[in-house]
């Protein structure tokens, strides 16, 4: 059985039916750097036993083989091929492409919690010896995992006109890595929080332990979430997708329809209890590059996409 990824919290989950089920698929597609089929294996490192072309669609289902860094060497991929579901096997993860933004407008980083005040979110990450800014709605604390978020009463207000309660919008935007309507594949506008100390520590010892930022989480909810339905079980909050899932969440992939029914029987977006934030820095090279700062223009464009102006 692949590895589950117990290493992500707040989690994407995939809610088995008759198979035993990873803690988060991630549509990606083959990206071979020789140009030659890319060698699927039986293990981390086993046997050969297919082998896949450059630009096939795959789910990453489970990661395994850890580096001295902490990143893992093997995904297992699963994916359609000629009408039928097939479980691939294990691939050498830095092969595939999981959907990079070209136009690398998101995710926003912040550096300070107060600067987020005007987008209507706030996260206190890394804001050690200070009051954190609160805003006036704090969504559920749900044992220790995920992050803690306040939204303003304008936000709330705003998004109840558009159909949601305050739960269905706290999943949403405390779900990382999703990126993309799944309905009209429009990219979503994302954010990151540092902490700069830690990062500064990080650039200074070479090793990056993980907690020097958030995930990248969105600064938006999809209008379609807003027919989806919470439930609570197990130490795991879940939201279920009620959209016509034509785009993958995560990566904007357009979605065949066998992808499609596979998606609305599975596919949920949980905040798991039982773990704290993940120890894995999304966008790591953006953050160190000091690019998408954010400013007051960055601010404007989420407001815009918000309204639909964009």
């Amino acid at each position: 059985m692949p590895a589950l990824l117990t290493r992500l919290a707040p989690i994407l989950m995939i809610m088995a039916l008759a198979f035993a089920a990873p803690a988060r698929a991630e549509m990606c597609r083959i990206a071979d750097p020789t140009g030659t089929p890319l060698n699927v294996r039986a293990t981390p490192g086993g046997d050969v036993v297919n082998r896949l072309k450059n630009g096939r669609k795959v789910f990453k289902d489970a990661i395994d083989g850890w580096d001295d860094e902490g990143n893992p060497k093997w995904a297992h991929v699963v994916g359609e091929y000629k009408g039928q579901w097939r479980d691939w096997g294990w691939v050498f993860i830095n092969y595939l492409d999981c959907g990079h933004d070209a136009q690398n407008r998101f995710p926003i980083i912040f550096e300070n919690p107060r600067d987020m005040v005007p987008t209507g979110i706030v996260v206190p990450w890394g804001y050690e010896g200070q009051a954190p800014p609160k805003l006036d709605h704090e969504c559920f604390f749900y044992g220790d995992g995920g992050y803690s978020m306040s939204l303003s009463d304008e936000l709330v207000q705003a998004y109840r006109a558009r159909g949601y309660n305050q739960e269905q919008l706290c999943v949403v935007l405390r779900s990382p890595g999703l990126k993309y309507d799944p309905q009209t594949g429009k990219r979503l506008p994302t954010f990151i929080v540092v902490d700069p100390q830690a990062l500064a520590q990080a650039r200074q010892s070479g090793f990056f332990e993980g907690f020097e930022a958030t995930e990248e989480l969105p600064l938006h909810a999809p209008d379609c979430f807003a027919k989806s339905r919470v439930s609570k079980q197990s130490g795991i909050v879940s939201l279920n997708i009620a959209c016509d899932i034509r785009f993958d969440p995560w990566t904007g992939v357009e979605l065949s329809p066998m992808e499609q029914a596979y998606y609305k029987q599975n596919v949920a977006l949980a905040i798991e209890g039982a773990a704290g934030p993940s120890g894995n820095i999304a966008g790591k090279e953006l953050i160190v590059s000091g690019q998408n700062r954010a400013t007051n223009a960055s601010i404007r464009t989420v407001m815009d996409i918000r309204k639909g102006n964009r």
